[in-house]
């Protein structure tokens, strides 16, 4: 089977140290987009302008309420919940735009590190194949090598084209988020942000009472209180008062359930921030651990104790190592982010304002 074939000894290394190249060239793009700048498209998103809109208009509608002197004291409690529902809604709607745009982010990223990876992993399988093609030359290899590395071959292109493949689809749903081309800026994320302690206990559970769900539970709560209240026998019959109560105190018990199971909600969420954190202390270990063996391989190649595909190898498996600490820190940053946007407790660097 006829294959394109290095046309230089020293290709495996060049093309491994290109493949590092290409990093630096998406970095360099004149139209990547920083996180920061594609955090801050949010405020144009569908929902979150939804959002938007619907709080401006419940506010104009408590404008009018406290203004019409016929208003009903029940009418005027109405309103005013509607501003806060909206209220927590909009910030809802934009944290959670927040977190889908960086994790958009996150998937171009990654993708155009695995291109980076496929392109170093053919050349080095186009490189096997010389080489098995030379010692079968020889008497020092058998046909059933050369085939084999010809099947490495045929599936490190296969892989290859599947991972443009989909760098090409990350693109495109990151461009459908944010507009632009889709590309993006590959300088690191600070650490800095990554490592903020979080809030304290405190803060979270104070923000319980802001979450939508809560707050419209807690709305509920207070609308059948009030009915029990509008109530007296003068006027209304018992069994007219008794419904009222009944409703208000399974209000209550919906309102406590709910409050309690976001109470868990939120504890996961945390509790996933921590288990992000010591992966990404894991693989950045590793990737340190890599570096350092690649830097020892150079030395022993350099002394001509091991074959160059050798040591491009050792440099495949150090790209290999930076894909799973990039993969770790996204997902640590996803983390935070989705706490962020499961709390409404705006974290600091996050909150893309």
């Amino acid at each position: 089977m006829p294959h394109a074939r290095p046309s230089h000894p020293t290709l495996g290394r060049r093309a491994l140290a290109a493949t590092t190249a290409l990093i630096l060239v998406f970095a360099a793009s004149a139209t990547a987009a920083p996180l920061d700048d594609l955090l801050a498209t949010v405020d144009a998103r569908v929902g979150v302008v939804t959002a938007s809109l619907d709080l401006d208009e419940a506010r104009r509608a408590l404008q009018r309420a406290e203004a019409d002197p016929l208003a009903l004291r029940i009418d005027l409690v109405r309103a005013r919940h509607a501003v806060d529902l909206a209220q927590s809604e909009a910030k809802a709607a934009r944290l959670e735009a927040i977190a889908e745009v960086a994790a958009a982010w996150a998937r171009v990223r990654e993708a155009e590190l695995q291109v980076a990876l496929a392109v170093g992993a053919r050349d080095l399988s186009a490189r096997a194949v010389d080489i098995a093609r030379l010692r079968l030359e020889r008497g020092s290899a058998t046909r059933l090598d050369l085939d084999e590395a010809v099947t490495a071959l045929e599936d490190a292109e296969k892989n290859l084209a599947a991972a443009r493949g989909g760098l090409a689809l990350a693109r495109a749903d990151l461009a459908g988020l944010t507009g632009g081309d889709g590309t993006v800026d590959q300088a690191p994320l600070e650490r800095t942000r990554l490592e903020r302690p979080l809030p304290a206990d405190a803060v979270f559970e104070a923000a319980l009472d802001g979450l939508p769900t809560v707050l419209r539970l807690a709305q509920a709560v207070e609308l059948a209180g009030l009915g029990v209240e509008l109530l007296d026998p003068s006027f209304a019959a018992r069994a007219q008062i008794e419904q009222a109560q009944t409703q208000l105190a399974q209000a209550e018990a919906g309102a406590a359930e709910a409050r309690r199971g976001l109470t868990l909600r939120t504890q996961a969420l945390r509790n996933a921030v921590a288990t992000a954190r010591e992966t990404d202390r894991i693989a950045r270990d590793a990737l340190a651990q890599a570096r350092e063996r690649e830097e020892i391989e150079v030395r022993r190649f350099e002394a001509g104790l091991i074959a160059e595909i050798a040591l491009d190898q050792v440099r495949l498996a150090t790209l290999q190592a930076e894909l799973r600490a990039l993969q770790a820190e996204h997902g640590l940053m996803l983390a935070l982010l989705d706490l962020q946007a499961g709390t409404l407790v705006p974290l600091e660097g996050w909150d893309g304002r």
